[in-house]
């Protein structure tokens, strides 16, 4: 009898597609597992589930690991959910820079979340004042491109494929996260360390169907099906897809380690109060130092 696992993610996207491949093809009841997937579109959301143990484990950014286990309540990494994306910075016609937005809202998800962190950073560097920075918690993804068309906020970090749709309709590119965070990893698949240390077979057996998963995905004899996957829960066209698929091969399984822990953490500890109680990057990985 397959075991329950309460999963969680944000936005959706390309970002979830291994975990779309998963689901679609049996591969995580083939390892002993039945997934109870929600949507939160909301990494404050998502936080407070695991917190409070409504969910297992969480796709997520790794600062929020960093910070959640800096605040008392220790998380651990299971697995790499995906490379770095390209999340687009898009802003409303007519700003054409970054200077542009100085005083002017900024859709994020959460105002202390890492591309939050880095936006503030990467802003400052440009000369802004902390007064400058008006960051408005939206949401996720769709939550963020749909207030950015609705004018609530000028510009927002936006996950593709859904920067194409604003593209088309006008909106502006100013620059992406692997442009202008080039050394900041990608998201993660993570749950509590105690969760962990209490079902070790069942946290080993996500992590064994998860790497299933990224192998269906990258499989060049699955393309026809990954693409028309893609193609119906994304809502892209199958050519746009195929290019995706096509990177994602040339990048291969995506992968985390302290090292990348480690910038996370130096972003992290700049935001906190108390920078000793960032924890060593190494202790974030399940098993640690795996």
């Amino acid at each position: 009898m397959a075991t329950p696992l309460r999963l969680s993610y944000i936005s959706g996207g390309y970002p979830v597609w291994a975990l779309e491949a998963g689901l679609a093809q049996g591969l995580f009841v083939q390892h002993g597992l039945a997934l109870e997937v929600t949507a939160t579109g909301s990494s404050t959301v998502q936080l407070a589930g695991l917190r409070e143990g409504r969910f297992d484990t969480g796709l997520q950014l790794a600062d929020h690991v960093v910070r959640a286990t800096a605040e008392g309540c220790p998380m651990v990494v299971l697995a790499a959910q995906s490379h770095a994306p390209d999340v687009a910075l898009m802003a409303a016609p007519g700003v054409a820079s970054l200077e542009a937005l100085k005083g002017q809202p900024i859709g994020v998800d959460g105002a202390r979340s890492g591309y939050a962190l880095l936006l503030r950073r990467l802003l400052l560097s440009r000369g802004f004042g902390p007064a400058d920075v008006m960051l408005a918690e939206v949401g996720g993804t769709q939550e963020r491109a749909d207030a950015l068309r609705q004018g609530r906020v000028q510009a927002a970090f936006v996950n593709p494929p859904l920067d194409r749709g604003l593209a088309q309709a006008g909106f502006i590119r100013l620059t992406g996260t692997r442009e202008a965070f080039p050394d900041y990893p990608g998201p993660v698949a993570a749950c509590r360390r105690e969760w962990a240390q209490a079902h070790p077979d069942v946290a080993s057996a996500f992590q064994a169907a998860w790497a299933a998963s990224w192998a269906w995905l990258l499989d060049p004899a699955h393309d026809e099906e990954a693409v028309a996957l893609a193609a119906q829960r994304f809502d892209v066209p199958q050519a746009a897809a195929t290019a995706v698929l096509e990177r994602l091969r040339t990048q291969g399984l995506p992968g985390i380690d302290a090292r990348g822990l480690g910038v996370v953490s130096e972003l992290v500890g700049e935001d906190l109060a108390a920078r000793e109680a960032v924890p060593d990057p190494a202790s974030l990985l399940w098993p640690r130092g795996a």
